[in-house]
């Protein structure tokens, strides 16, 4: 797992620019948070639907007035202005936490298309996907639909999996074109 976070890292640190805007659409304890909110944007946007997540993100982060916390679904992104550089979901359950409150295919799909609206152009979204238990397994193999269905003169598509470890998590990567 680790490999593939540190892979989402490394190409969202090469892909952003001072004063870009970004959304982690999903908290969860705060690190991919920390790693966003120290890339010099203009605006970070921090989704999740958990009181504890948020709570536990703000005390990993701190208050900084560049970065604005929502608690609600990332199907909706309320308050997230366009346009958006980076989208990033670490989908799963909240580790640590109770692992029957999991992200859910259709509030995902959702998300995901309500991102595309946001996105600028050469705007990415960054999915970091666990086959590892039921729900996840539904949700990658939906997001995988949906990407494969995107037109390739609008998109680009990565799909980035562990080959010797089953239910590995994966990175999906929806790089919009110009």
């Amino acid at each position: 797992m680790l490999v593939i976070l540190k892979l989402g890292h490394s190409l969202w640190k090469s892909h952003l620019k001072n004063g870009n805007r970004a959304i982690d659409a999903t908290c969860g304890n705060g690190h991919d948070t920390l790693f966003l909110a120290e890339q010099n944007l203009s605006h970070l946007y921090v989704f999740d639907i958990q009181e504890g997540a948020l709570q536990a993100t703000q005390k990993r982060v701190g208050v900084r007035k560049n970065i604005s916390y929502h608690l609600g679904c990332h199907s909706l992104f309320e308050g997230a202005r366009p346009p958006v550089d980076l989208i990033v979901y670490n989908l799963g359950y909240l580790p640590g936490g109770d692992k029957s409150l999991t992200t859910r295919v259709e509030t995902t799909l959702q998300s995901v298309e309500m991102g595309l609206s946001l996105l600028s152009p050469e705007g990415l979204i960054s999915l970091t996907l666990y086959p590892g238990h039921p729900e996840g397994k539904r949700e990658e193999e939906a997001l995988l639909a949906l990407a494969e269905g995107f037109s390739p003169k609008n998109f680009q598509i990565s799909h980035h999996r562990t080959l010797n470890r089953s239910n590995a998590p994966s990175l999906l990567l929806i790089h919009k074109i110009a």
